[in-house]
């Protein structure tokens, strides 16, 4: 299903489209689950589990109730009403519902060309384009997510984002609340503005604009008589309270130098805001600790090409292979590192989703984040209660205590620290779902665990797409492969290790590039790395049977 992108290069990829390809937009693939039959009232009782309340001692065998979509009880000496469902929780760990503090689940946004200009649309709730029955949902769902901030990332001021649970049958029903906060970012539109220099002065002039709309209708409420009425702009009047600083902007930021214009415009117009997304937090730690505000740190975990310094570190230096490895293990480490960097500098802060590729990595980079300094128990916190806190409905979500929404994450295994875990039950308003032990990659079609074999990517940038070719050819660690885009081949060479493909090449007139890739069993996604004309994200499926699980022979 469509789903939005966020851009991280803003106006080199026409060259790059012109040198190398059309592209698209990001397709993302969506695991089946089975939903059990559900009905409002219905009574659960979830027996023998480790109860992480994070109101107090963790009960380590306890029973909790589920009625009517609330939490009714739960405790080591609480018995299961006779009424009740029975879910036996032995070995199993029962967490708040995860909350997912920024993120795109469930919107349907049309194509880019035929979408509305959204430059300005502050009226706009994010729930305009959130579909209750997509697919999309269970993938969120998989990962332990119970409910989510969903909020636009297409716009200059994008609108007002809804605190939704992920399971329901309808907008109302799923909505818990809409908070009091607008979506600003750095996206470039189809028309103006269209520039990242555009857009810095869009966003002022149109502050400028709101504050001027507002006193124009302060003077008209007070003196109706006295002047012409001002005409009704409800994008210009959405923003007013925003403006100023009643009301916080939800600053949608990546690169380091977006943290700095936002702590600009904040400083110019007195304004308040939390950030989102940071994927680059870590190279701003000072600011953000001065700033003070709620970071909603998105695990969506940039390849290191992407990152702000990639090319300056390592341009026009002649490095060995050697310093090359070093720095990328410094760059690779530092990325998975950014949530524990925004934890240190002492500010509220809440994971998300916002702009992964495949939210379907979300637990897998939760555990990179934690092995990279974030303590488990604070990226738990930051899954629960500290979301529920910052959004304002710590009273009826974050904790597991009676009369709160019965929202649940339900794990076998710890899935903050070890890779075998997964999620078993998720409860939504009281519904349940459950899911599968993950089963090891087949070894038919290429066998997981090797990157070897034909491959058919979709490559994606600037908005469009085309289908590409890939052969790989695997020895030990060491891969060399061929990718043809619209009859050109660009050669490549690297390695791959631990699931990770990391391949270099050059193309005539642009130089080198890099092809960086996650494989699990027959599908890959990654990034196409082209200098300083951006990245084109990809996604690939190996091709059934063929020699993707042979290695060349040595002669």
């Amino acid at each position: 299903m469509p789903r939005p992108v966020i851009s991280r290069d803003r106006s080199m990829f026409p060259r790059a489209v012109r040198l190398l390809l059309p592209a698209l937009a990001v397709v993302i693939l969506l695991s089946p689950c089975d939903v059990s039959a559900q009905f409002e009232g219905r009574v659960y009782a979830i027996t023998d589990a480790r109860l992480v309340t994070l109101t107090g001692q963790v009960i380590e065998s306890g029973t909790i109730v589920l009625r009517g979509g609330l939490i009714e009880a739960l405790g080591a000496d609480v018995s299961p009403p006779a009424d009740a469902i029975i879910v036996d929780g032995e070995g199993m760990t029962v967490y708040p519902g995860f909350i997912d503090a920024y993120s795109q689940a469930g919107l349907a946004l049309p194509d880019r060309q035929e979408r509305e200009h959204a430059g300005n649309i502050a009226d706009r709730l994010a729930t305009e384009y959130f579909d209750p029955a997509s697919s999309d949902l269970a993938v969120y769902r998989k990962q332990g997510l119970t409910s989510a901030l969903v909020a636009r990332s297409d716009g200059v001021f994008g609108g007002r984002p809804v605190l939704v649970n992920l399971m329901g049958d309808d907008v109302p029903s799923m909505t818990v609340r809409t908070p009091v906060v607008q979506v600003m970012g750095y996206q470039g539109q189809n028309d103006y503005p269209g520039t990242l220099m555009a857009v810095v002065a869009y966003q002022r002039q149109t502050l400028i604009d709101a504050s001027y709309h507002d006193l124009l209708q302060t003077r008209y409420r007070r003196d109706p008589r006295a002047m012409v009425r001002p005409p009704a702009d409800p994008d210009l009047e959405a923003l007013i309270p925003a403006a100023r600083g009643e009301t916080p902007f939800l600053g949608i930021v990546h690169l380091e130098n977006d943290f700095k214009r936002l702590r600009s415009l904040a400083a110019e117009f007195n304004l308040r805001y939390w950030i989102a997304g940071a994927e680059e937090a870590f190279r701003v730690p000072d600011l953000i600790e001065a700033a003070g505000v709620p970071v909603l740190v998105s695990l969506n975990f940039p390849s290191i090409n992407q990152v702000t310094g990639y090319w300056f570190d390592r341009a026009y230096r002649n490095l060995s292979e050697e310093e090359t490895e070093e720095l990328d293990t410094r760059d690779k480490t530092a990325v998975h590192s950014n949530p524990a960097a925004v934890f240190r500098t002492g500010v509220p802060f809440a994971l998300a989703t916002g702009g992964m590729r495949d939210p379907g990595d979300f637990l897998k980079n939760l555990r990179l984040a934690v092995e990279a300094g974030l303590p488990a128990e604070e990226a738990l916190k930051a899954l629960t209660i500290n979301p529920a806190t910052i959004f304002g409905v710590a009273e009826v979500m974050g904790t597991l205590e009676p009369g709160k929404i019965a929202n649940l994450t339900v794990t076998s295994g710890d899935v903050f620290t070890d890779e075998d875990a997964w999620i078993s039950h998720v409860f939504v308003d009281g519904r349940k779902e459950t899911f599968e032990a993950p089963k090891p990659p087949s070894p038919g079609g290429g066998g997981g665990g090797e990157a070897g074999g034909s491959w058919t990517v979709t490559l994606s940038l600037g908005g469009e797409s085309t289908e590409a070719e890939m052969i790989l050819t695997q020895e030990g660690e060491t891969v060399t492969g061929e990718l043809t885009v619209e009859g050109q081949t660009i050669e490549f060479e690297g390695t791959f290790r631990d699931g990770e493909l990391d391949l270099k090449g050059s193309i005539p007139d642009l130089g080198a590039i890099t092809l960086t890739a996650t494989i699990e069993g027959d599908e890959m996604s990654g990034s196409l790395g082209l200098g300083p004309m951006g990245n084109a994200d990809f996604t690939g499926k190996r091709n059934p049977g063929n020699t993707s699980g042979e290695r060349r022979v040595r002669r």
